[in-house]
């Protein structure tokens, strides 16, 4: 989901997907290379130009439903996470380095609770030392055959 910063309005990730590509017709999704956090290298020709629709109801600044490095993490979020942990038998990570501790106290609360950790994440991590199964390989090619 995707939500707007001034009013809270929400829509979802494909429909904004939908907003993008009529702003940008001609806008090619062409990459000149790819950095090991999964950034790409984009022209400054493609940047730009490229319009970032803004919110439908009042124009404010659209952002993704997700936690970037440096935000605070929701006290609901939190207890969600934990809540699923107890209803849980295992856990895995996929494509973090689980660097960040609000990301990594959540391996923590599954390693306390005796949970089998399975970790899918191109080189080391945090959570390798106690981690029950660690597959070095990107998540893009390993979890397709997964699931």
């Amino acid at each position: 989901r995707v939500f707007c910063l001034a009013c809270g309005d929400q829509i979802s990730r494909s429909e904004l997907q939908e907003h993008f590509e009529a702003l940008n017709p001609t806008w090619k999704a062409e990459a000149f290379g790819v950095a090991p956090d999964g950034d790409v290298f984009l022209t400054d020709e493609q940047v730009r130009h490229f319009q970032v629709p803004a919110c439908r109801k009042c124009g404010g600044i659209l952002k993704p439903e997700v936690t970037f490095f440096g935000d605070t993490v929701s006290r609901e979020k939190v207890d969600f996470v934990h809540q699923r942990l107890a209803e849980s038998d295992s856990m895995l990570v996929a494509g973090s380095s689980m660097q960040v501790y609000s990301g990594y106290r959540f391996a923590l609360a599954a390693r306390d609770r005796k949970l089998p950790i399975a970790v899918l994440n191109i080189g080391p991590t945090r959570l390798d030392h106690f981690a029950s199964l660690k597959l070095d390989s990107r998540c893009g090619e390993l979890l397709p055959l997964i699931v």
